[in-house]
C-alpha cells in the first residue's frame, strides 16, 4: 500500500473523540492525503460510509489509491469543504455521525513550488488552494491600497509592523517587482528585524493566503452548514492552526456565533440547535508527536456534540 505523504495531525485523538459507530456515516472535509481517513474508514463496517471532500485533486487521486485496499464504502469529491452539503445532497444523505475539518497542509502542498505557499522556496506568487480562482496572490497586491494591505496583515498574520510591511510590498509592486514569493520576501525582509524574520515572514505569506482562498469566510460558512447536517449526538471536530481560526471555532461552539475583529456577529445564531462542549481547552499535540512533525506544533484540536 502506498503510504500517505501527509502525517496526520492529532490521529488518536480525532479517533478517540469521533466516537465512531461502526455503520455510522462520517465527512471529512478536508481528507487531503487520507491520514485521518483511512484510520476513520478502518472502524467502519459494511453498513458505514466515509465521504471525503477536497481541492486538491492530485491528493484525492492518492487517497483513492489508499483506500480502495480496505474494500469499505467511500466516496471523494474534489470541492470546496464548503460545498458539502451539495455533496451530501446528490448521495441522498441527510445526517451524518461526525464531521472532521483539519485546516492545516501536507508537506507536499507547503513545499510544492508551483503553489507559492512558502517563503522558502522561488516560485510564482500564487497561493491559490482553486486554480480556477482568478485571484492569485500577485494579482491580490496590486489591486489592494497600502491600507487594504495594512488591515489584511494586521487582522490575518496579527504582524505588528503591517504598515511599513504593506508599504514596502506596494513599493514593489508599483515597479513590477512582486511576481514571486522571492519577491514579496525581499519587500518583507528589507522593513523587518532580522531577529525575527522567519516569524514575520510566515506572519504576513499566512494573511496573504487567508485573503486570497477567503479561509476565514469558508471556515464560517462551513460551521454555520455543518451543525444542521449532525445527527444528534453527533459530533464535529475542527484543528486549527492559528489563533484566529481557533477564536472563530471557539466562539461557534461555545454561542453559536461568528466572532470578528474582537466583536460578535449575532446575526448568525441558532436557537434549535445546542452544543455540548468536549473540548474545554483545545487538544493540543504531544510532545512526541511535535518533534517528528514540526507543523504539529500549532495545531488545536476542538471537539463539539450535537445534542438537540
Amino acid at each position: 500500500m502506498e503510504e500517505s505523504p501527509h502525517i496526520p495531525v492529532l490521529l488518536n485523538e480525532v479517533i478517540s473523540n469521533l466516537n465512531i459507530d461502526s455503520s455510522g456515516t462520517y465527512l471529512d472535509c478536508t481528507i487531503g492525503f487520507g491520514g485521518h481517513a483511512m484510520e476513520i474508514l478502518n472502524r467502519l463496517n459494511k453498513k458505514g460510509k466515509l465521504i471525503g471532500i477536497d481541492l486538491d485533486s492530485y491528493a484525492l487521486k492518492q487517497t483513492e489509491k489508499l483506500l480502495l485496499p480496505l474494500n469499505k464504502s467511500f466516496y471523494l469529491d474534489n470541492k470546496n469543504f464548503q460545498d458539502f452539503p451539495n455533496v451530501l445532497k446528490n448521495l441522498g444523505i441527510e445526517k451524518v455521525n461526525g464531521i472532521l475539518l483539519d485546516l492545516g497542509f501536507s508537506s507536499y502542498q507547503v513545499d510544492s513550488k508551483h503553489k507559492g505557499l512558502s517563503y522558502r522556496f522561488e516560485a510564482p506568487l500564487d497561493m491559490r488552494f482553486n486554480k480556477n480562482s482568478n485571484i492569485t496572490a500577485s494579482r491580490l497586491i496590486r489591486s489592494l491600497s497600502e491600507s487594504e494591505l495594512s488591515k489584511i496583515i494586521l487582522e490575518f498574520g496579527e504582524e505588528y509592523n503591517h504598515k511599513k510591511i504593506a508599504r514596502s510590498i506596494k513599493s514593489y509592486s508599483s515597479k513590477n517587482r512582486m511576481n514571486t514569493t522571492l519577491d514579496l520576501k525581499n519587500a518583507i525582509t528589507k522593513v523587518s528585524s532580522k531577529k525575527k524574520i522567519n516569524k514575520t515572514l510566515s506572519r504576513v505569506f499566512q494573511a496573504i493566503r487567508i485573503k486570497v482562498n477567503e479561509e476565514l469566510e469558508v471556515l464560517e460558512n462551513t460551521l454555520k452548514k455543518a451543525s444542521k447536517f449532525l445527527s444528534k449526538g453527533g459530533r464535529i471536530l475542527v484543528i486549527s492552526f492559528h489563533s484566529i481560526e481557533d477564536r472563530i471555532i471557539k466562539h461557534f461552539f461555545k454561542d453559536k456565533v461568528i466572532y470578528k475583529n474582537s466583536s460578535y456577529d449575532i446575526e448568525f445564531t441558532y436557537s434549535n440547535i445546542e452544543f455540548k462542549i468536549l473540548t474545554k481547552k483545545p487538544i493540543i499535540e504531544s510532545l512526541e508527536n511535535k518533534k517528528r512533525n514540526s507543523r504539529s506544533r500549532s495545531a488545536k484540536l476542538r471537539v463539539a456534540e450535537r445534542v438537540i
